[in-house]
């Protein structure tokens, strides 16, 4: 019993509001006056009888029980309580250290795992970077972090405590608050919750393993069936997969599970933006990493081939952006939505915040067309995302992924500086007026390839002739620059890009009539047969970043910069290099068609001819490949077992090989209409 009076008498208002709130407490208050309780005090507990209920005071308060209906700590518990502690005034008032104690001792594992990676990660930047808490301690240790803008109040036992995201179990808001706590009383240090990080992380290896094996059951099935001998159940195969994957926590598989259902979908409906070898790739790609995954315990792999359904958002210093253009899209993977791009000026880098909505799911309730632009802006903008795109303005506790996405957040406040201006030096330097130097910019470095969309802007001297292909349902115009180097700006028709051709063919009208306009394209470049092209997000007159044309003739003859060498390529044998390529694509093609339990006899002596034409052109993998394909679908003809997953490794070394190859012959054919341009030149002068 003197441990339950003692108890109470440590128990002030601050520690009652924690249990229940700021109004109950006042109102308990005024019901002691109008109360005359009846107390029946027991070793543990006191049952108090009051007017309306009878109130049964436990230890821990917060297991204390009332007679009313109410299932939360009611304002007769609290009425009871300070009955009961004004009955105990005389008694001497002890420190309560109960409280700190339990938060000192709490296991740091546990509250690591509460936090979840991204968020503990996010802890130790903001630490490293000398940021602290604001504590405020007693009976209830008040815990407020400003960089993500939450309150914990910490009570013990524990799990009494509150947060201000309202959530009753130990949230990572609690979990943080504990830590910093730990932290704050020197019973851990920054180095030990730094090595804490760096520990292991624990996966469900038999849900991992259940789940590869799925999808390389079904892959290996369609692949030895052949995609002329499948049904329109193939895509609802690839869907339940990506629900296995969903539940197993691998997002970067359904991702890629979607997008081949939704590239079978394109198949059975016989669309002519259909292509095998893409699917196939897909496939190949996905039976290989699933392969990965089954065979691999080293954590770090494993995150990465697993990938994250909430992408891992850095912390971010102040940032200064300006608005550069936006875009809807339509995914493969199921998403709809739109793209909004921001400039850094002061590095030059390129950020964008993704506006998604799931549209794979049966019943999504899709936004109404034309909503977008009139939709709220992000980060506490007081304005629409239409006038958002017309502002500069500052960032402050932003979080970014690595690829420049942007995450929106309650803790991200906005500081906007004016509306958008382009006539700075910093921002002309990032336009690229020599088509070469943004082509060695965006393809020169092959560890560039996997950091995110590639952006740019691209100056334009001139424009060829311009029109809407109607066979190929494609708009395209040729940007020229200072030595008529072309840069390819197309778009191809579909619901989304409609309002972008327009645009385009309107430019395209003023252009006849205005020769010497400059123009200044911001959008996506890359390669295409050969060409360097680039997807349009937005176009701007030449007046945005120059005053006058002398201004800019003055900039160009100032500009300069490194090129990529051109190292003596022949055209031939670049052309013949492409064509052969393409063949061997062609017949891997044809093999995913057949299937491998029925391969052709005319696929066969097509994968032999292009084994020893291979070595013609140095081809030395592919050659190795295309044989060993050749030779063993020969033998299966004769076997009554047949083991396929050496014939599968050799199919995917292979496509990858030859996608490598690809990429690198479209990058020398490139560099030649370069060369081209400039020798053109130089003979006309």
């Amino acid at each position: 019993m003197e441990a339950f009076k003692q108890m109470l008498t440590q128990t002030d208002d601050e520690y009652l509001i924690g249990l229940s709130n700021k109004g109950t407490v006042k109102r308990a208050y005024k019901d002691l006056d109008q109360e005359s309780p009846a107390v029946t005090w027991g070793e543990t507990e006191a049952e108090v009888t009051l007017k309306e209920a009878v109130c049964t005071i436990r230890m821990p308060l917060g297991e204390s029980t009332c007679t009313c209906p109410s299932r939360s700590v009611c304002r007769h518990l609290i009425t009871a309580i300070l009955y009961l502690k004004s009955s105990q005034a005389d008694t001497e008032v002890l420190e309560n250290t109960k409280a700190e104690e339990e938060i000192l001792s709490f296991p740091l594992q546990k509250l690591r795992r509460a936090c979840g990676n991204k968020r503990y990660q996010e802890l130790l930047y903001h630490l490293k970077a000398g940021e602290q808490p604001q504590f405020q301690e007693g009976t209830v240790i008040t815990v407020k972090v400003p960089w993500e803008a939450f309150t914990v109040k910490l009570l013990s036992p524990l799990e009494y405590s509150s947060c201000s995201c309202k959530s009753k179990e130990l949230c990572p808001h609690k979990a943080q608050a504990i830590l910093l706590y730990q932290l704050h009383k020197h019973a851990v240090t920054l180095e030990h919750l730094e090595k804490l990080c760096e520990s292991k992380e624990e996966w469900d290896h038999k849900e991992l393993d259940r789940a590869s094996a799925s999808i390389q059951e079904e892959i290996r099935l369609q692949l030895m069936t052949g995609l002329s001998r499948l049904s329109p159940e193939a895509a609802e195969g690839m869907e339940r997969l990506a629900v296995i994957s969903r539940g197993a926590g691998l997002a970067a598989f359904e991702t890629s599970l979607r997008k081949t259902a939704s590239e079978y979908r394109l198949y059975f409906d016989r669309a002519a933006s259909f292509q095998t070898e893409e699917l196939l790739e897909q496939l190949l790609s996905i039976y290989q990493r699933a392969g990965e995954l089954k065979e691999t315990r080293e954590p770090e792999r494993l995150r990465t081939l697993a990938g994250s359904f909430r992408e891992a958002y850095r912390p971010m210093p102040r940032l200064h952006l300006i608005a550069m253009g936006s875009r809807s899209f339509h995914s493969k993977t199921g998403y709809e939505g739109e793209i909004y791009y921001f400039m850094e000026p002061d590095k030059g880098m390129f950020y964008q915040w993704t506006d998604a909505r799931p549209v794979f799911y049966e019943g999504v309730r899709r936004r109404p067309p034309g909503r977008a632009e009139q939709a709220q802006a992000p980060w506490g903008l007081n304005c629409s995302r239409e006038q958002m795109m017309d502002l500069e303005f500052y960032l402050d506790h932003a979080k970014a992924a690595r690829d420049g996405r942007l995450s929106v957040s309650q803790e991200t406040k906005s500081e906007v500086s004016g509306a958008r201006d382009f006539r700075r030096e910093d921002i002309r330097k990032a336009v690229f007026w020599d088509y070469e130097q943004l082509l060695s910019a965006c393809f020169g470095e092959q560890e560039q390839k996997d950091e995110g969309e590639r952006l740019a802007l691209a100056g334009a001297l001139s424009c060829s002739e311009a029109g809407f292909d109607t066979v190929h349902q494609r708009f395209s115009m040729e940007l020229l620059d200072k030595k008529g180097r072309k840069l390819s700006v197309a778009v191809t028709y579909s619901k989304e890009e409609k309002l972008t051709i327009q645009v385009l063919e309107r430019l395209n009208e003023r252009l006849k009539k205005e020769k010497d306009q400059t123009l200044i394209f911001f959008g996506i470049p890359y390669l295409e047969q050969g060409k360097l092209c680039l997807y349009p997000v937005e176009v701007f007159g030449r007046e945005r970043f120059y005053e006058t044309q002398a201004e800019l003739e003055k900039y160009l003859e100032e500009q300069g910069g490194p090129s990529l060498a051109v190292p003596g390529l022949n055209r031939e044998i670049i052309k013949g290099m492409e064509s052969f390529l393409g063949e061997i694509r062609q017949a891997l093609g044809d093999l995913f068609q057949c299937g491998l339990n029925s391969t052709q006899e005319e696929t066969l002596e097509n994968l032999s001819r292009l084994a020893k034409e291979s070595g013609t052109f140095g081809l030395h993998g592919a050659e190795e490949a295309l044989a060993f394909l050749a030779e063993t679908l020969g033998k299966k003809r004769h076997q009554m077992e047949f083991d396929p997953e050496p014939v599968l490794k050799a199919w995917i070394h292979l496509l990858s090989y030859v996608k490598l190859c690809q990429e690198k012959t479209s990058l020398d054919r490139a560099l030649l209409e370069m060369e081209k341009a400039d020798n053109g030149k130089e003979k006309r002068q």
